[in-house]
């Protein structure tokens, strides 16, 4: 690999990944009305879609990605919510059984779904029950489920499987 094409995926990939983090807080606060419109909560996790486009087009291994992750869930902390390592250990933990999968299972888009899928639960469990141990969450674990997790799988997956083939161009370019 030359060193401009290294170059190119080490400064493209972190840029993208900081802008993602401002459009997440942006489609919050342009669209909350209709995200958590009740009963719903729809939360858009691009930032997490673009890491886990890293893990499964084998991108990570040509960047320090797990700076990025680290760096960008510190971002999310300090940007969203103030309270340190919340999103930091979400980010970490979802990172982690992504790429624990993408071991296990290929690049195809069913697979590719399935190891987001997991991923995005993990996440959300992760900062729910952060959040249920500092007081923040007081709905159920099935009100949770129901109306946070399936509404926000749904809307991520949607995201992920029209963003999949770009964003693979995308990466085949700049690699």
């Amino acid at each position: 690999m030359a060193f401009w094409q290294l170059t190119r995926l080490r400064v493209v990939y972190p840029a993208l990944l900081f802008f993602l983090l401002f459009v997440d807080g942006s489609l919050m606060a342009g669209m909350g009305g209709i995200l958590t419109a009740f009963p719903w909560y729809i939360l858009p996790t691009l930032t997490l879609v673009w890491l886990f486009y890293a893990v499964q087009f084998e991108v990570d291994k040509d960047m320090p990605f797990w700076l990025y992750v680290i760096l960008i869930g510190i971002l999310f902390d300090m940007y969203y919510t103030g309270i340190f390592g919340t999103y930091t250990l979400a980010f970490i933990a979802a990172v982690a059984v992504m790429k624990q999968l993408h071991k296990i299972l290929d690049e195809r888009l069913l697979s590719g779904i399935s190891i987001f899928l997991i991923g995005l639960i993990v996440y959300l469990v992760v900062t729910y029950s952060a959040g249920f141990i500092i007081g923040i969450a007081n709905v159920s674990l099935v009100t949770f489920f129901v109306f946070e997790v399936l509404p926000t799988a749904v809307l991520n997956i949607i995201v992920v499987t029209i963003c999949y083939y770009p964003t693979w161009s995308l990466f085949q370019f700049l690699k």
